[in-house]
Formats: structure tokens, sequence, C-alpha cells
């Protein structure tokens, strides 16, 4: 009994034993899989090693280096490339629009390697090729012009008479350069201040039946011409409409003025008594200095009223002013009077140098100044000139001789002021050599009358009568006048105004060129 005890004792400890050591029961491999979920984190460290461990906290980022952990954590430049990539990816699972937020928290985390703030270039890249279309804006000002376009068709609409219907080639073509443009001169500029005074002797477009401004304007144009002026061209080629005569008082004054007079003088009173004619004006003619006294109450009253001394001044940079011809009716005056014509050549100078040197202590920064054409082709100095003073061609010598010492003198004087004001851009409109250019090469142009009048009296080859001017009775018109240079013997035609125009602009006909006035303003 006690040996049986004793084995059963000793089969309970192996038995117990067993019970409570199961590795000598079992298989090790059988039991691993209970153990799994335990063992499980062991095995993830070796794949993404521990450094990313921290970043492994959020569920998400364990299962993206599934896809591809080696290189987002390798060159850590391209992490940010795969954020963007997981969106596309990840869009299925309604989760990762909460991973999104981390994205933006990891350019917090980006910072601190230098790298990466490499990396985020990139995405500032993106607005750098936005600015374009900011840029474009910028850009759209310019071409658009239409801030600069609308006001022009204002006027347009106050006054519809004095604006042309026909488009020209020069439409626009600098249009936003300038906003105004203020012109002094005479006949060959004035749109209608000397009809609105009554002084004016010809008659003109007064009439229904005048044949002024028929070419263009169908209605009363107040131009001493069949149609436009060189001015209606400028303001034209700069998107602005016609300037309305100062003495038009309705008129709208936005976009600009012309105190130009037709028959304007720049003679004194005393040596005005001694001209061996007289023609265009009733009386003795206002001068010069009257457009420049108008110009002062202009600036005062209305260009610059309710500005500063300086807003004022910055105003006046957008200004355009245009000295036209000045003194060419006194030339034609003085042929067989007791006063020298280089003494009208001179006086001439003298007074349109006086307007330019006021323009500028008055603030204007960019002037055109035309000087005169070989008035001696005009039809009315060669009816006035004796067959032995005429050259070759028939103008009259002794009036161009003239002319050559005005232009002269002109020029010598604006150099002088370009120094003296470098800040201001003058610009010298040859219209000598424009004239001569068109004249010498008809052909070229179409024109098939270098001396006859368009409009005239037909008595001899000129067809010019100065006492039975345009519009008289027993004159008449001829059939284009785009083929005469001179309409009425005294003022060109439009077409002549036309080509002009081309010279100034396109043909090198300016000193310095027209494009100067542009290069230092930039289209609004």
């Amino acid at each position: 009994m006690t040996n049986f005890k004793c084995i059963s004792l000793l089969l309970a400890v192996v038995l117990v034993s067993l019970i409570l050591n199961p590795t000598f029961a079992h298989n090790p491999r059988h039991n691993r899989p209970p153990r799994d979920p335990k063992d499980c984190p062991p095995p993830i460290p070796k794949k993404t090693k521990p450094p990313r461990d921290p970043k492994d906290c959020p569920p998400p980022i364990p299962k993206v280096p599934k896809p591809k952990p080696p290189p987002a954590q390798d060159p850590p430049p391209p992490q940010d490339p795969p954020p963007p990539q997981e969106p596309k990816q990840d869009p299925p699972p309604p989760q990762e629009p909460k991973q999104d937020p981390p994205p933006p928290q990891e350019p917090k985390q980006d910072p601190p390697p230098p790298e990466e703030p490499k990396q985020e270039p990139p995405p500032p890249d993106e607005p750098k090729q936005e600015p374009p279309p900011p840029d474009e804006p910028k850009q759209d000002p310019p071409p658009p012009g239409e801030p600069t376009q609308d006001p022009p068709e204002e006027p347009k609409i106050v006054t519809p008479p004095n604006e042309p219907e026909k488009p020209t080639p020069f439409h626009n073509l600098y249009i936003g350069y300038f906003s105004i443009v203020i012109a002094f001169g005479d006949s060959y500029t004035d749109t209608g201040n000397a009809q609105h005074m009554g002084s004016i002797t010809i008659t003109t477009s007064e009439s229904s039946s005048s044949p002024y401004g028929s070419t263009t304007f169908g209605k009363k144009s107040n131009r001493l011409s069949d149609g436009r002026l060189v001015i209606d061209f400028i303001t034209d080629a700069l998107g602005l409409p016609t300037l309305p005569p100062y003495k038009e008082t309705k008129a709208n004054f936005d976009n600009g003025v012309n105190f130009a007079i037709a028959g304007a003088t720049t003679l004194a009173n005393d040596l005005f008594s001694k001209l061996k004619r007289i023609f265009l004006w009733k009386g003795t003619p206002l001068g010069i200095m009257t457009e420049l006294d108008w110009y002062k109450k202009y600036q005062i009253d209305q260009l610059c009223k309710g500005l500063d001394q300086k807003a004022c001044a910055e105003k006046l940079k957008t200004v355009l002013f245009w000295v036209g011809e000045i003194g060419i009716n006194d030339f034609s005056r003085a042929v067989g009077s007791k006063i020298p014509l280089s003494s009208i050549a001179k006086s001439s100078v003298t007074y349109t140098v006086e307007l330019v040197r006021t323009l500028i202590r008055n603030g204007a920064k960019n002037i055109v100044v035309q000087g005169l054409p070989p008035l001696g082709c005009l039809p009315l100095d060669i009816s006035i000139t004796p067959l032995s003073l005429r050259d070759r061609s028939g103008c009259s010598q002794i009036v161009n001789a003239a002319v050559v010492i005005h232009n002269q003198i002109l020029q010598a004087k604006l150099e002088l002021y370009r120094k003296l004001f470098p800040d201001v851009t003058i610009i010298y409109a040859d219209s000598w050599k424009a004239f001569y250019a068109i004249r010498n090469n008809p052909q070229k142009y179409k024109i098939q009358e270098v001396n006859k009048t368009c409009c005239g009296f037909k008595q001899d080859d000129m067809n010019f009568n100065l006492q039975s001017l345009c519009g008289a009775s027993g004159t008449s018109i001829c059939d284009d006048p785009s083929k005469y240079i001179s309409w009425d013997g005294i003022h060109p035609t439009e077409s002549m105004n036309y080509h002009m125009t081309d010279q100034y602009i396109n043909h090198e006909c300016c000193n310095p060129p027209f494009q100067e006035l542009m290069k230092k303003k930039a289209p609004k």
C-alpha cells in the first residue's frame, strides 16, 4: 500500500506539472496564432524602423508607409508630393478628408528641416504663375483703353455737328497716352473761334449751302477746309474727340479745347496798319497773345479748378499742347508793302516763342510746335507775286525766303528751350519738309493739282481770285477735292491735311520724332 501511494503521488505530481507547463505538451508553432495580437507590434517596427514610430501614431500614417514607405522617408522632399497624391488615392475612404488637416500640420513639422522650405517654394511658384493674370489687368488698361475711349464718346454726343463720321487711318493709334489736347494757332488750326465771334469775312459754314466741311462733316464744320484739319487727325490718333473752340460756351472741354483763331496776327497794331492788304477779318484781327490770355483763364477756371499746385502739375503731364502754324496770313498781307518780309518772320517767331515759354512756365510738359509750310506755293501768294519773283515751280521766291528765316530762327529757339527745360518734351513739326515731300511727288499721294484751287473762281489756271473766294457768287467746286493740295487758295484740303499728318507721324518730319512724346509716358 505504501508503494502504491507513492506511485500515485508521483503520477499526480507529473500530471500537475504537465498542466501547469503546457510547453511540454504542445508544439509552440501551434500556439503563435493566439499570441499574434501581442507579437504584431514588434514586426511592424522592424519594417517601418523605429524613427518613424512617432509619426506612426496617427492611423493613416502606418497605412502610408505600406504603399511607399522608403521613398517618403529617404527624401523628405518627396513626402510633400505624396500627401497631394493621398487625397487622390484615398478619396474613397471617407476618413481621409480627416487626414487632410494633418497635411496642413505637416508643413508645420516641415519647417524644422531646411530642405522642406525648398519644397514649399513650388506651391508659392503657383501663385507666381497666377500673377500673370493680375498682370493682365495691368496690360488690360492699355489695350482696353476703355476708360479713355468712353470720355471721347461723350463729347461726340454733346457736339455731333463737329464730329466727323469717317474713321481715319490714325484712329486710336496712340490711344491712352494723353487725355487732353490744347491747341493754339490760326486758320489752319481754328475749329470755330473766328466763326463764333463773327469776325471772319469769308463765307463759311454758317450757311447750309456753304462748301466748307462738305467732304467730311456734312453740316457746318467751322473749319476753313472741305473737311478735317491736322489737329483733327492728331486728336483722332490719340483716341480723343475733336477739339471744341473756346468760344463755344456750351461745349464739353473735358478732353481739351482749341484757342486757335483764324486770321490771327503776330504783328503789333502799328505794323499791321502798314500792311498792303487785309482779308479774312473785319478790321484788325486778334493777336496770338489773345489766345494765351484765354488759356490762362481756362487753366484757372477749368483745367486746374479745385486742385492744389501739385495735383495741377500732375494733370498737366497728361496734356498735349499743340501750337499750330502762326502768322501765315501776315506774310501774304505784307507782300508788296513797306514792311520787309524778314521783319514779319522775326516778329512771328518772337510771338511763337513767347507762347511756348509761357506754357512751360505754367507747367506744360509736352509741346508740339509746327513750323510754316512754303507759303509762297499757295495760290494766294503766287497770285500776288510778280512772275520775275517766282521760282521754277511757280512759287513765290520772296515769300518762301522769309518762311525759311522764320523756320530757322524758330528751330534754334526751340533747341535752346530743350536745354533750358530738359524735363519738357518739345517737338518741332517740320511743315516745310512735309509739304515739299508731297508736292514734289504728287502721284505717290494721288494728287493731280498742286497749284490750282478746288473751290474758287475759274478765271485763270489757278482757279483763284482774292476778291471772290470759295463760296462767293460765281465760284465752283472741283469734283474730287482729294486730288488737290489747295482747297480755297489759302487753306489745304482735308486730303492734304491727312498727308501732312502722315508725314509728321510716320515719315520723320518731326524733330525729335513724334513718337518721342510716347516714350516718357505709358498708356492709361
